[in-house]
């Protein structure tokens, strides 16, 4: 499954009139390229070969033209549970089209409304991209113990995001630093570097 993932992702994302056989011939890693100025999009594999190798809800922290329908359509088939916040209100409006029964909502008023976002449930994996960016590491402490695995955006600003040394503190950590914008993804119960195994 994860091959296929990937396969889709690196087809779309390099040329989209790619030839696939020139594309399967090339035998070295491309790392820490532009990916053509969409570094918005850069955490979609990664998030993408969690989500198929888990089961329960989700947490999108930070709605996102490159995670939030991605993560509605990974997720509708089984009607996987979901909740998607965000502080900005007049972007969150872009989604809400989305909203489901299973596909929750949460419009996070003020940086302190983010204390409660996400207490009340297991998440199996909780998706970090949210503003004030200040608040991701605070989120990924109160969390830690409420979630089996995180998903990291912007892991190339890891100082200003203060992200380090906290990050390091996780059992089992893979970065996805095929971008120069990179992803972590951590966890303390689930060895995540098998799910990007060959």
């Amino acid at each position: 499954m994860k091959k296929i993932i990937y396969s889709l992702f690196l087809i779309g994302m390099i040329c989209p009139y790619a030839n696939l056989a020139e594309i399967l011939k090339r035998d070295t890693m491309i790392t820490c390229r532009n990916n053509l100025k969409t570094n918005y999009g850069t955490h979609q594999a990664p998030l993408m070969t969690v989500i198929a190798n888990t089961q329960g809800p989700v947490l999108e922290l930070g709605c996102g033209d490159f995670s939030t329908p991605l993560l509605h359509a990974l997720c509708a088939p089984s009607k996987r549970f979901l909740m998607s916040a965000e502080t900005n209100k007049s972007w969150m409006r872009f989604f809400v089209d989305l909203s489901r029964e299973w596909h929750l909502f949460r419009w996070v008023e003020t940086p302190k409304d983010w204390d409660t976002v996400g207490d009340n449930i297991h998440w199996s994996v909780v998706f970090v991209d949210h503003e004030p960016v200040l608040r991701r590491i605070e989120d990924i402490k109160r969390l830690r113990n409420k979630a089996d695995i995180f998903v990291v955006h912007d892991l190339h600003l890891s100082g200003p995001y203060n992200y380090e040394p906290y990050l390091s503190t996780f059992t089992y950590r893979y970065d996805y630093n095929r971008y120069w914008v990179a992803t972590a993804v951590v966890s303390d119960t689930v060895d995540v570097k098998k799910f990007f195994e060959d």
